[in-house]
C-alpha cells in the first residue's frame, strides 16, 4: 500500500541526526561496491556473520581499502569475535584511515570483550594490563563527534553498548551483574542491532554508492510507492544531492502517497538538474493538478507535448479530471474573509480548515515559485542549445543565467534563523564552474567571442579566482571597442585591483610588531602577559607603498574612464543610470548615487539588477525600513513572499508599535493570504492591545490555515501506521494551539485549553522518528523573550515543545482532579529531559554538537517537580526521589524555592511501614478458638524470629565482612578511576585565574549550609561548611581545554572538578560568573548557591 512507503523514512530521520558527519575520503572501489553492500546490508539486518564473509568478499577485489577494513572489523565486533576485529581496527588505521572511528570501536571492542589492544585504555593499566578483570575507562574526547561520526553516534556505542555490555561481563564485586556467562539483556541485544544499523545506514550514504541506491529505488517502485523505494531514494539523495534520478523517484513516491506539494518539489528539482527528463513533466503536472494550479499543469503538459514524447490520451484525460476535482473558482481575498469572518463566529475548527483548504487551492495558480521559474529558464535556454549546440551565442547566455542567479534567493523571518532558499541548489560552485565549462565552449567555436570571456571573467571573480579573470576583462575590452558591457567589466576589475593595492601600501606604512606571551604568577591569579615589540617601516616599504599607491591612481584613472565611455555609450537606460550610480559613489556621493538607483528602479521595475542594487544600496546606508520595502517588491518578482513585511512587524511587535505592526500585516495578507504568519503574528498584536477576542479569532484563523497545509500534503494515515513528516512543519501549528488554550485556561474553559494541549501531543505521533532534537524556528514568534543572560531568542527543539504540551496536560489533568492520569503526562514529560539519559554524561565538541540535542530543557525540569509532588502526595518517597535526578539542570529559577522546600519535606516525612499481611484475615466466629489460635500463631512466630535472629547475627556478620572487602575494592577502583580522569583535566586556575581567590558560598535552600571556598594560585582548594563538617582539601580541575595563546578571555562558566586529597574521590560543581565578584554555583543536588568574592 502507498502509505507503507514511508515508514522505513521515520526511521531513517532517525538515523540521519546520528550521521551527519563527513565520511572518510577513501573510496570503495566500483569492483568491490556489491558485495560491500550485501554487507551493509547484513549489518542493518543483524546478520553480522554474513556480514563479515560480505566484507571478507569486497576486500578480495579492492585489495587494501581502510574503509573496507573497518566494516570488517564492526562486523566482527558485532559478532562477537573480537580477536580478529581488534586486529582489523589496528590495521585500519595503519592503512591510514582518515578519522577515529577505529579508535572509537577498539575503546568498545576492548569494554565489551576485556582483550586489551592499547594498556592505557584500563583503569590502573599504565603499568601493563592488570590483574582481575579488565575494566575499560572511555575518555570523553573519544565520543565527541569528528570528521567521521558524530557525538550522539559516538555517545551511543560507547554508553548504549560498550559500557553496558562491560557491566554485563564484569563481576559483582567489579561493579558488573555478577553474571557475565548468563543471557545478555534485551537491551544490550538491541543495542548490538542499533550499532550494526547506524554504522551500515552512515555508509550507505557514501557517494560511490548513490547509482547503487538510486537502481534499488526503481527495481523496488514497480510502479507503485513502496517502503524500500523510500528507503533506497533517501540514501541517494544523501549520497549524491541533485542527483536527477534519484529526486524523480522521490518525487514518484510522494506522489502515490497523497503528497502533492513535495512531490512538485521533487520533480521540480530533478527537472533543473536534468530538463529533457520526460516523465517528470507529466508527474509535475499531476502534483500541479492535485493543487488546483491549471496554469502549471497546462505549461508541463504542453512542454511533453512539444518534446515529442510518447503520450496517452488517458494519461493527460487523467490529470485533467484530477484538476476539474480539484480547482477553486473563487478569489483568495473572498475565501480569507469567509474564513475571519467564520473565526469570529464561533465555527468549528474543522470548518474553518474546510475554508482554509479552499483558499490554498485558489491561491495555487497565483503563486509565484522561483525553484519553478528558475528551471523553466534553464529549460528553454538548454533547449536552444540542444537545437544548435555550434551557436556559441546560445552557449553563452546558458551561462549569463547560471553566473546572473548563482547566488541564490532567499528569506528568514526568525532570529538566528539561517536563510530559506527559494530553490534547491546543490552549491554556488558547481553552477559557477558550470558556466565557465559553456563560456570555454563558445570560445572553443570562436576564440574572439567577447560575452564568452565576460561571462567566464565574472565566474571566476565570484570563485574569487582574480589574476585570471584580470587577463580576461583585459582582452574582452581590447576586442570590445565601445561594449557598454566590457567597459564596464573592464572598470570593474581594474577599481578591484586599485584597492588591492591600495591595501598592500597602506599595510606597508604601518608598525610591524611582533609579540610574545608568558605566564605571570602573582599573589591573585595566574596572568597572561603579552610583551609587544613594533618596528617603524623601512625607506624601502616607504618607497614600495608610494609606487603601489601612483600604479592605484593610474588604474583608478583608467578605470573612471572606461566607466564614464560606458555611461556615454548607455544612456538612458537602466544599465546607464547603474554606472552613473557606481560613479557617484566611488566619490562619495551617496544620495546621488540612490537618486540613480531609484530612477533605474523606476524605468524597468522588473530588472532584479536595479531591483537588488537598490536593496543593497539602501541597507548599506543604514535605511533598513526602505530595504525591506524594496526588497518585498523585488522579491515577488520571482517568488510570492511577504517575509520583509512580516519581519517589520516583527521589530514592531517588539517594540509595542501595534498600530504600525497591524499595517505591516494588513499589507501581508493582500500579498499571500495563505500564509499562517499573518493572522498569528496579528493575534500576537491584538493580545499586546489588549484585544483578546480579537486575538483569539486570529490564532483560529492561523491555525485553520495551517491544518489545512498540512491535511493537504499528507495522506491519512492506515490503520496501523504513522506517516512521519519534518517536526518543524508543526511548529506553527503547536504554537497556535499553545496560545488558545494559554487564552482558554485564563478563561477558566478547562475542557477546551486540554483539547488544544492534546492536539500537540497528536502531532508527535505524525512526526518522523528522531525529532527530538529538531529545531522548532516556525514555532518562534514575536512575543517570547529571549533565555536568560541571551539578547536575542533562541529556538526551542521539538522535544521541549512535546514535553511543554505533556507537562501543560498534566497540570490541567490534576487541576479537574485526575491525578491519575496526570502523573501519566507528567511523566512523559518528565521523561524527554535529562532522565532519560539517566548513566550518560553530556559531552559536546568545539562545533557545539551534543549527545543531549535531543533533550528537552525547562518544561521537562518543571515536569519533574510537579511529578514529585504529586507522587509525595501519595507517600511514594522513594519515586519522587527518583524523578528529581538532576532536576537543577534546566529549572527555571522561579521553581527553585518550590525544589528546596520539597525536599525539605521530604526529609521529614518517614519510609510508609508495610502492611500487615494478616490485616484481611477473616474474622473467626469462635472468640476462645480464635484467641488460641492466635496464642498458637504467637509460640510458632516467636521460635521462628529466635531463629532468623541467630541467623540474621551470622548474616550480618558475614555482610559486613564482605561489604568491608567489596568497599575496599570498590574505595580502589574509584581512586584508580578519578586518578585516570585527571590526566584529562587542567588545573582550573591555568584556564581561569579570576577563580583565585575567597568565596562566600550562600545557599538558595535554607537547609543547607553555607561554605567557604578558598582557590588557590596553584589551584588548591579549601571547602568549609558551617555546619561544623570536617573542610574539604585538594586540587580543583576544569573540563574546559588549555587556553590558547589568541584566546582574548578566559571562560565564563564551566565546571569545576574537585579532587579530594583525604579520600582522592571527585566531585563536580557548574559555575557562572553573574557578575562584578560574583559567581553562582550549582551542585549536583540542584542546590544553587549566590556566591559573593570575600575581599
Amino acid at each position: 500500500m502507498a502509505s507503507f512507503r514511508l515508514l522505513l523514512v521515520l526511521a531513517l530521520v532517525a538515523i540521519t541526526c546520528l550521521l551527519s558527519s563527513a565520511l572518510s575520503v577513501a573510496a570503495v572501489p566500483s569492483s568491490a561496491a556489491a558485495p560491500y553492500v550485501e554487507g551493509l546490508d547484513a549489518l542493518n539486518e543483524g546478520h553480522w556473520p554474513e556480514a563479515a564473509t560480505a566484507f571478507t568478499r569486497a576486500l578480495d577485489k579492492a585489495g587494501d581499502n581502510p574503509d573496507l577494513v573497518l566494516a570488517h572489523g564492526v562486523a566482527s565486533v558485532l559478532a562477537e569475535d573480537f580477536s580478529r576485529a581488534l586486529k582489523d581496527l589496528e590495521r585500519a588505521t595503519r592503512l591510514g584511515y582518515r578519522g577515529r572511528e577505529p579508535e572509537l570501536w577498539t575503546y568498545v571492542t576492548e569494554a565489551m570483550s576485556g582483550l586489551v589492544a592499547v594498556p592505557d585504555h584500563v583503569l590502573g593499566g599504565a603499568r601493563g594490563v592488570p590483574s582481575g578483570p579488565v575494566v575499560v575507562s572511555i575518555p570523553g574526547h573519544i565520543v565527541q563527534g569528528h570528521d567521521d561520526y558524530t557525538t550522539e553516534y559516538g555517545s551511543f556505542l560507547v554508553y548504549r553498548l560498550g559500557m553496558e555490555y562491560q557491566k554485563h561481563r564484569l563481576p559483582a564485586d567489579s561493579g558488573g551483574s555478577g553474571n557475565p556467562a548468563g543471557a545478555k539483556s534485551p537491551q544490550i541485544r538491541q543495542a548490538m542491532l542499533k550499532a550494526g544499523q547506524l554504522f551500515a545506514e552512515k555508509n550507505y550514504r557514501r557517494p560511490e554508492l548513490a547509482s547503487i541506491s538510486v537502481t534499488r529505488a526503481k527495481q523496488a517502485s514497480g510502479g507503485s510507492s513502496t517502503q524500500g523505494n523510500v528507503t533506497h531514494v533517501e540514501r541517494a539523495l544523501a549520497a549524491s544531492p541533485g542527483n536527477p534520478d534519484a529526486h524523480y523517484q522521490a518525487a514518484l513516491a510522494w506522489l502515490e502517497a497523497g503528497r502533492p506539494a513535495s512531490a512538485r518539489k521533487e520533480f521540480t528539482i530533478a527537472l533543473t538538474q536534468k530538463t529533457d527528463l520526460a516523465d517528470a513533466y507529466t508527474g509535475r503536472a499531476a502534483a500541479a493538478a492535485k493543487q488546483g494550479d491549471e496554469k502549471r499543469m497546462g505549461a508541463d503538459l504542453a512542454v511533453y507535448k512539444k518534446g515529442g514524447w510518447f503520450s496517452t490520451r488517458s494519461t493527460r484525460s487523467a490529470v485533467e479530471s484530477e484538476l476539474s476535482s480539484n480547482r477553486v473558482k473563487r478569489t483568495p481575498e473572498s475565501l480569507l474573509k469567509d474564513l475571519q469572518d467564520a473565526a469570529r463566529s464561533g465555527k468549528t475548527q474543522e470548518e474553518l480548515t474546510a475554508i482554509a483548504s479552499q483558499l490554498h487551492r485558489a491561491m495555487g495558480e497565483q503563486r509565484l515559485r522561483y525553484d519553478e521559474i528558475y528551471q523553466d529558464h534553464v529549460r528553454v535556454l538548454e533547449e536552444a542549445v540542444r537545437d544548435n549546440p555550434k551557436n556559441p551565442d546560445r552557449l553563452v547566455g546558458l551561462a549569463a543565467y547560471l553566473v546572473e542567479e548563482a547566488d541564490n534567493r532567499g528569506e528568514k523571518i526568525e532570529p538566528r534563523r539561517e536563510i530559506q532558499p527559494y530553490r534547491f541548489q546543490v552549491s554556488r560552485e558547481n553552477e559557477l564552474r558550470r558556466a565557465i565549462q559553456l563560456s570555454d565552449q563558445a570560445l572553443g567555436l570562436n576564440g574572439k567571442h567577447v560575452a564568452a570571456m565576460m561571462q567566464k571573467a565574472l565566474a571566476l571573480t565570484a570563485l574569487k579566482q582574480y589574476n585570471e579573470a584580470d587577463k580576461l576583462a583585459d582582452q574582452a575590452l581590447e576586442l570590445s571597442g565601445n561594449d557598454p558591457d566590457a567597459l564596464r567589466l573592464y572598470a570593474r576589475f581594474r577599481a578591484m585591483r586599485a584597492n588591492q593595492m591600495s591595501a598592500e601600501a597602506s599595510s606597508l606604512r604601518q608598525e610591524r610588531c611582533s609579540s610574545s606571551t608568558h605566564e605571570d604568577r602573582r599573589s591573585d591569579g595566574v596572568y597572561q602577559v603579552t610583551t609587544t615589540t613594533c618596528y617603524p617601516p623601512s625607506q624601502a616599504d616607504l618607497t614600495r607603498a608610494a609606487q603601489l599607491d601612483a600604479m592605484a591612481a593610474e588604474l583608478r584613472r583608467r578605470a573612471r574612464a572606461a566607466m564614464e565611455k560606458a555611461a556615454k555609450v548607455t544612456k538612458g537606460t537602466v544599465d546607464g543610470l547603474l554606472i552613473l550610480a557606481d560613479l557617484a559613489l566611488w566619490d562619495g556621493k551617496t544620495a546621488e548615487a540612490q537618486g540613480y538607483f531609484e530612477q533605474a528602479v523606476k524605468l524597468d521595475p522588473k530588472s532584479l539588477e536595479a531591483q537588488d542594487r537598490l536593496v543593497q544600496h539602501y541597507a548599506q546606508s543604514g535605511q533598513q525600513e526602505k530595504a525591506e520595502e524594496q526588497r518585498l517588491i523585488a522579491a515577488n518578482l520571482v517568488q510570492t513572499t511577504v517575509a520583509p513585511l512580516l519581519r517589520l512587524a516583527w521589530t514592531s511587535t517588539e517594540k509595542t508599535a501595534w498600530q504600525a505592526a497591524k499595517g505591516y500585516l494588513s499589507r501581508a495578507s493582500r500579498i499571500d493570504p495563505e500564509d499562517a504568519r499573518i493572522p498569528a503574528y496579528l493575534g500576537v498584536v491584538n493580545e499586546g492591545d489588549e484585544k483578546r477576542e480579537e486575538a483569539m479569532a486570529n490564532y483560529r484563523t492561523a491555525l485553520a490555515l495551517e491544518e489545512a497545509r498540512l491535511q493537504l500534503d499528507e495522506q491519512k494515515p492506515e490503520t496501523g501506521s504513522t506517516l512521519g513528516r519534518d517536526a518543524m512543519e508543526f511548529g506553527l501549528a503547536i504554537q497556535a494551539r499553545f496560545h488558545l488554550a494559554r487564552l482558554a485556561d485564563q478563561s477558566k474553559k478547562q475542557a477546551e485549553a486540554l483539547a488544544q494541549y492534546q492536539a500537540v501531543l497528536r502531532y508527535e505521533k505524525r512526526m518522523n522518528r528522531g525529532f527530538e532534537s529538531r529545531q522548532m524556528f516556525t514555532a518562534m514568534w514575536p512575543d517570547q523573550k529571549p533565555d536568560k543572560g541571551a539578547l536575542v531568542m533562541a529556538p526551542r527543539n521539538a522535544a521541549t515543545l512535546v514535553a511543554d504540551a505533556h507537562l501543560r496536560t498534566g497540570k490541567l489533568l490534576a487541576a479537574m482532579g485526575k491525578h491519575g492520569e496526570s502523573v501519566e503526562h507528567l511523566r512523559a514529560a518528565a521523561m524527554f529531559g535529562p532522565m532519560r539519559m539517566a548513566g550518560m554524561p553530556q559531552i559536546g565538541n568545539a562545533e557545539g554538537n551534543t549527545n543531549f540535542g535531543h533533550v528537552a530543557g525547562a518544561p521537562a525540569a518543571e515536569a519533574q517537580l510537579a511529578l514529585a509532588k504529586e507522587l509525595v502526595a501519595t507517600g511514594d518517597i522513594k519515586g519522587a526521589q527518583a524523578a528529581l535526578w538532576e532536576v537543577g539542570r534546566d529549572l527555571p529559577d522561579h521553581l527553585r524555592k518550590e525544589l528546596n522546600d520539597l525536599n525539605l519535606q521530604m526529609t521529614k516525612m518517614p519510609f510508609p511501614h508495610p502492611p500487615d499481611p494478616y490485616a484481611e484475615a477473616a474474622e473467626e466466629q469462635d472468640r476462645p478458638a480464635k484467641q488460641q489460635a492466635q496464642q498458637e500463631w504467637e509460640r510458632r512466630r516467636d521460635e521462628r524470629n529466635r531463629y532468623f535472629e541467630q541467623q540474621a547475627r551470622r548474616d550480618q556478620d558475614f555482610r559486613r565482612e564482605d561489604n568491608e572487602r567489596r568497599a575496599a575494592v570498590q574505595a580502589q577502583r574509584d581512586r584508580d578511576r578519578a586518578r585516570q580522569s585527571l590526566r584529562h583535566l587542567t588545573p582550573i586556575a591555568t584556564i581561569i585565574p579570576g577563580l583565585v581567590g575567597r568565596w562566600e558560598m550562600q545557599p538558595d535552600d535554607p537547609s543547607m549550609p553555607n561554605g567557604t571556598l578558598t582557590i588557590d594560585a596553584n589551584s588548591a582548594y579549601t571547602l568549609i561548611s558551617s555546619d561544623n563538617r570536617p573542610p574539604l582539601r585538594g586540587t580543583m580541575y576544569t573540563q574546559n581545554r588549555q587556553r590558547t595563546r589568541r584566546a582574548k578571555s578566559e571562560p565564563s562558566r564551566g565546571q569545576m572538578v574537585l579532587y579530594d586529597d583525604a579520600t582522592e574521590k571527585l566531585g563536580t560543581m557548574s559555575f557562572e560568573f553573574s557578575g562584578d565578584g560574583m559567581i553562582e554555583i550549582i551542585g549536583m543536588t540542584g542546590t544553587k548557591y549566590v556566591t559573593k568574592r570575600r575581599q
